[in-house]
């Protein structure tokens, strides 16, 4: 189990891998990551703490100039011992979020108390050693840089890692002016750092000088804060595309920020970017793009509110088995549809009068308190009402945005499902919304959970083919997923460009008109 920490909502908690149940039971979630991952390149949802995008390059950095051995292995003891002691520093005095091995830091602490008396030498050696038998802090053998951070420092283009000549990780040009920023900041204290890094041992007192190393005390217009805002904008010399997708992103957040007067939410930005375009003002492609991810994933999510339906469906018939015609019979009767419409007919009507944008926030809210009430009939009509909206709303992306959701065959979209709904139009709402169940829920269900069986040896089926019936298995849940955005928020407030009360002063210069 790695280790465990508390960051609010939308932030994960590192759990043991493995896990076997119906995780995407669609196989749907591929298409919707693609874009958001292309919108903040550089940032992960495990990457919680931007100032350590300036620790590892000073680490790096220091360690190549003390240190001629290019071993692996020498390497990872020396930097595995640097992020134990920072999770020490950050552990004492007033608390820090989002921090690797910040409970096993907190536990080996309080070890000696509640005020562990001066003098006191906290030994941490073998907390960071895994061949030790003593508690870990970090159980992943590349430690937080390994695990976490190198594969964002590397799409930065801050770090290398891929080069065969030199097999432990260093800096590019582009990370030297955080590496040297960090330093400065640092000042003496970075030989205390280093010293007890490599010693393995601490004291109290040095915890004491050490505080300016937690990451929210990056001081606003430092020479530090200055080089971290440069990287998170994409302010580079030569920037990149990706550097420029997260620079309109974050530019957007600090601009929403400015709107609602607070720290945005992830719901905030989901729901205000989802609405680009449905007016006649021109909209910047980045909104465009953030608005077909929800969108998106709102169509996986009518899906899989179809899924847990029939599911719950299952479970309830005798001996929890029935034929699939019975499944689809049963989720038909719940939408309760007139036999006397066609699809195209059924979804006008569902969608006449209304804003699209306010009937799909309507009715995702109406299919997750029926997911939470375990309402299989309300389930069925709001996942229906929600493809009507989102079927409707395909037209308002141009083609340019739309392709963007162009992937492998063996992958569901929201346009490979929008596609095969424009070919049921005609049909009878009855017989369409059978076939869509039929074979882009329930056999797909089937066909996915085989492919993770044979290719991850996962076991993931929601229910079992067993002669000519489905048998029930196993629940599931559907929810929305998380883009990064929490993330991105964070390392904003890291930045100094934004605090409670919307963008700083620094993050205001950011937004204003030049």
């Amino acid at each position: 189990m790695l280790d465990e920490f508390e960051m609010g909502h939308g932030f994960p908690q590192w759990t043991e891998l493995g896990q076997d149940t119906g995780l995407d039971p669609l196989g749907m979630q591929r298409p919707i990551e693609v874009i958001y991952q292309s919108l903040l390149p550089g940032i992960s949802t495990i990457t919680l703490r931007l100032r350590y995008y300036s620790f590892y390059p000073w680490l790096l950095d220091a360690y190549s100039k003390s240190n001629p051995s290019t071993d692996l292995e020498e390497f990872r003891t020396f930097q595995r011992k640097a992020e134990a002691l920072l999770s020490l520093i950050c552990a004492h005095g007033p608390g820090e979020v989002g921090v690797a091995g910040i409970n096993w830091a907190t536990r080996t602490l309080q070890s000696f108390g509640a005020n562990p008396a001066a003098g006191v030498v906290v030994d941490f050696a073998a907390g960071a050693d895994l061949a030790s038998d003593e508690e870990n802090y970090l159980l992943n053998k590349g430690g937080a840089f390994g695990g976490i951070y190198s594969s964002q420092l590397r799409e930065m283009g801050l770090i290398r890692t891929d080069d065969p000549n030199l097999p432990i990780p260093y800096c590019t040009s582009a990370a030297l002016p955080l590496a040297e920023a960090y330093r400065e900041q640092l000042g003496d204290l970075a030989d205390v750092f280093l010293a007890a890094a490599k010693k393995g041992r601490v004291t109290i007192e040095q915890l004491d000088e050490l505080q300016i190393m937690k990451p929210s005390n990056i001081l606003p217009s430092s020479s530090e804060q200055s080089a971290l805002a440069t990287v998170l904008l994409g302010q580079n010399n030569s920037p990149s595309k990706s550097d420029g997708l997260r620079r309109e992103t974050m530019t957007q957040l600090l601009l929403l920020a400015a709107t609602v007067e607070r720290v945005p939410q992830t719901n905030d930005a989901k729901w205000a970017w989802f609405s680009a375009g449905s007016g006649d003002e021109p909209t910047a492609e980045i909104l465009q793009l953030w608005s077909l991810y929800q969108a998106s994933d709102l169509f996986r999510l009518a899906y899989e509110g179809l899924l847990s339906a029939s599911l719950r469906i299952i479970e309830a018939a005798p001996f929890q088995r029935m034929t699939l015609p019975q499944v689809l019979a049963e989720v038909v009767d719940a939408a309760e549809i007139s036999n006397d419409v066609t699809l195209k007919e059924l979804f006008v009507a569902q969608t006449a009068g209304q804003s699209l944008d306010d009937l799909a926030k309507h009715t995702l809210e109406n299919l997750l308190d029926a997911e939470a009430t375990a309402d299989s009939e309300d389930q069925v009509r709001a996942s229906l009402s929600l493809l009507a909206a989102l079927f409707q709303k395909r037209s308002h992306y141009p083609i340019d945005v739309w392709n963007r959701l162009l992937a492998a065959d063996h992958f569901q979209s929201f346009a490979t499902e929008a596609n095969f709904i424009e070919g049921l139009l005609q049909q009878p709402a009855q017989v369409a919304l059978q076939e869509i169940i039929g074979q882009r829920v329930v056999k797909r269900h089937l066909w996915v959970a085989s492919r993770k069986f044979r290719n991850q040896k996962a076991y993931t089926f929601l229910f079992e083919p067993e002669d000519g019936a489905l048998r029930y298995r196993k629940p599931f849940t559907i929810s929305p997923s998380s883009p990064r955005i929490d993330q991105a928020v964070q390392f904003l407030r890291d930045a100094k460009l934004l605090d409670e009360d919307g963008p700083t002063e620094l993050g205001l210069r950011e937004i204003r008109p030049q």
